[in-house]
């Protein structure tokens, strides 16, 4: 039999554990203090199979230079190792940000960053001010504008009422007696050290990706005693301003893809003269919107959208994000430009993530706090005129200045750090740097930067690889295994060499769908599945017509009850547990409970059956427009062909 279940990792999580904007860490090293104990209590999620998993919080002060003033609650998760030649020493996940959830998304970033903990625990915990966090600094009046203005064409009007909605928030979290000033990196570094030490760890190895990467510098700068190694990805310096350099960094990592594109012979075959496309499309969308329908995959809502320059620009830089979907850039551009929209507005959707990931309150204050120390709203708006005008907003760009973070920071109420946290770390932590050629927030000469000043540093860029490093990239992954089991080693990267870059995704002939044969030997398994899908994982079969196609086919059998199996797939799917069953009926060697299934905005087709104590199932995922087709002719022949080996 195979591992119970892979788990996938939605490209949400791919760029909210380890992305997204990094700013720094905050004012002077913290007095030590005792650290209260690890209050346990329910998880929030499901745990599958027999997975151990202690969740609860980590009491900590609010300011950990009062240690007897008012106290916070930090949401926390300890998935343990069990394994025989357990180590002592922990990974902590640094989430990225700042303000990202991470504690309920839990198990898929334990299974995404498995080789990193494949004989330590690993703890995730929301950062203080963020999700499960006691308080948690959402922002919901900012979320329900956004979400709101997706179709307002007015980009002026747009800031304004954002900017109104951010005030609200800020109003009603002071309202409650929140003060802003202590939710900032220096106070999440002294949070580490209490977590350590809550835990009942004497070492640690640290992984922060994007501002995680820069909250892992605090930890290394404030708390050094009791790390064992760091990993850094998606690598911001103390002494840079994520609200002033991603002016010029994004344009630069577009024009860097483009290029990519044109210097591919094939790229360049299939979409000539990209940039110059990429430009037009951008100024006609500018100026003759097309209204869409952006479906959020995660939960299926629509929004009336509309298609902007702007809205491409937007979703170029979250395609950026994710390196699967780097593949696909030239072909959603040209696509657009041809005036088919299809994958473009499905971009749209796939962006909508951005808007409930992070706690925005905790990311104001961070951002006020820390990333504007010594910086002038004149450097933002000369970074923004550097550029080309179809790579920045078509906003007033001194509405962007008023509205935008220097605005925001004159109204939150917060202090300005000192201006030595802007100096670079110094360090001889052993610590791995893994960035992205790609990246277009935190691009490699950012990693070098940070990698000059340490003594004990291996760096090394990754091809063809976007801002999530370690999301789905086995060299990657394997690269930080090796450094976590001998950080006193360069590990090895060979694997590096062999990384083929950006694939683009060129235009395909249709082809006729055939099922062929497969079978199993560790699942005791055999049927049919379409031939020339990819089986990215065991049993697990992509169709993978582009970056973006949902379009897959999973099976297995495990050793669970039909019931106990139910509730780890729907746990799984994040799907109600009352779902009913649709039908039960007898397909080839089984009879089966088949259910009809809506996981965001896409259909899923379930067929369940036990047998002398073993459980099968069949999974299709599919584009709404192609489910009945594909359920006839893909998921009924897996159904009645599955059966065991003997």
């Amino acid at each position: 039999m195979s591992r119970l279940l892979w788990v996938p990792v939605a490209l949400a999580l791919a760029l909210v554990a380890c992305c997204c904007c990094g700013l720094l860490a905050a004012v002077l090293m913290l007095t030590p203090q005792p650290i209260p104990g690890f209050e346990t209590g329910p998880c929030p999620f499901d745990v599958w199979g027999d997975m151990s998993v202690e969740c609860g919080f980590v009491v900590v002060p609010q300011d950990h230079n009062d240690p007897d003033g008012p106290t916070i609650r930090l949401a926390t998760a300890i998935v343990r190792d069990r394994s025989p030649n357990h180590r002592p020493d922990p990974v902590i996940l640094l989430a990225g940000g700042p303000g990202g959830h991470i504690v309920d998304n839990t198990l898929a970033a334990a299974a995404v960053y498995e080789p990193l903990h494949a004989s330590r625990d690993f703890v995730v915990f929301d950062q203080r001010g963020v999700g499960l966090s006691e308080p948690a600094l959402e922002c919901p009046e900012w979320e329900e504008t956004v979400l709101d203005l997706l179709d307002e064409a007015d980009p002026d009007a747009s800031l304004q009422e954002e900017f109104e909605a951010i005030m609200a928030c800020r109003d009603r979290l002071v309202e409650k007696g929140y003060d802003l000033s202590f939710y900032n990196t220096t106070q999440s570094a002294a949070d580490v050290n209490a977590i350590r030490l809550a835990l009942g760890y004497d070492e640690i190895n640290l992984y922060g990706g994007s501002y995680g990467s820069l909250l892992a510098q605090a930890v290394m700068r404030d708390h050094p005693e009791g790390i064992r190694s760091v990993i850094m990805t998606g690598v911001l310096p103390l002494e840079t301003s994520f609200t002033v350099g991603d002016e010029t960094t994004v344009p630069d990592a577009m024009l860097r893809v483009i290029d990519a594109c044109a210097a591919n012979e094939a790229c360049d075959g299939a979409y000539p003269n990209l940039e110059d496309v990429f430009f037009e499309i951008i100024d006609e969308l500018n100026v003759r919107p097309v209204p869409i329908i952006a479906t959020d995959p995660d939960t299926g809502e629509t929004y009336d959208a509309l298609l902007t320059g702007d809205t491409v620009q937007s979703n170029v830089t979250i395609a950026l994000y994710s390196t699967p979907i780097i593949a696909v850039i030239p072909r959603v551009i040209y696509e657009a430009f041809e005036g088919n929209y299809e994958l473009m507005t499905q971009l749209t959707g796939e962006s909508l993530w951005v808007v409930g990931a992070l706690s925005r309150g905790m990311q104001f204050s961070v951002i006020c706090t820390e990333d504007l120390i010594g910086r002038r709203p004149e450097e933002q708006l000369d970074a923004m005129m550097s550029v080309p005008s179809q790579l920045r907003s078509r906003a007033d760009p001194e509405l962007l200045i008023g509205y935008g973070a220097f605005g925001v920071c004159e109204n939150w109420p917060v202090e300005e750090a000192h201006p030595s946290f802007k100096n670079p770390l110094e360090s001889d932590i052993a610590t791995l740097l893994l960035v992205g050629e790609f990246d277009p927030v935190t691009p490699p000469e950012y990693g070098r930067l940070v990698a000059a000043h340490l003594g004990h540093a291996y760096f090394h860029e990754l091809p063809g690889v976007g801002h999530g490093v370690l999301a789905g990239e086995d060299c990657a992954l394997s690269i930080a295994g090796a450094f976590l089991e001998n950080p006193a080693e360069a590990p090895d990267v060979s694997c590096i060499a062999q990384m083929p870059g950006v694939v683009f995704d060129l235009p395909k002939e249709p082809t006729e769908l055939v099922i062929e044969p497969f079978t199993s030997e560790q699942s005791d398994l055999r049927g049919l599945v379409p031939a020339g899908w990819k089986e990215e994982y065991p049993l697990d079969f992509r169709r993978g017509e582009s970056a973006l196609d949902p379009t897959r086919l999973v099976l297995d059998a495990v050793w669970l009850s039909k019931d106990e199996l139910f509730n780890v797939l729907l746990s799984w799917l994040e799907v109600d547990p009352d779902v009913e069953r649709a039908a039960t009926a007898k397909k080839g060697n089984f009879t089966w409970d088949f259910y009809e299934l809506q996981v965001g905005a896409h259909p899923v087709d379930l067929a369940l059956t036990e047998e002398t104590g073993t459980s099968y199932f069949v999974l299709l995922f599919s584009p709404k427009d192609e489910r009945d087709a594909l359920y006839q002719q893909v998921f009924l022949p897996a159904v009645e062909a599955l059966a065991p080996l003997q």
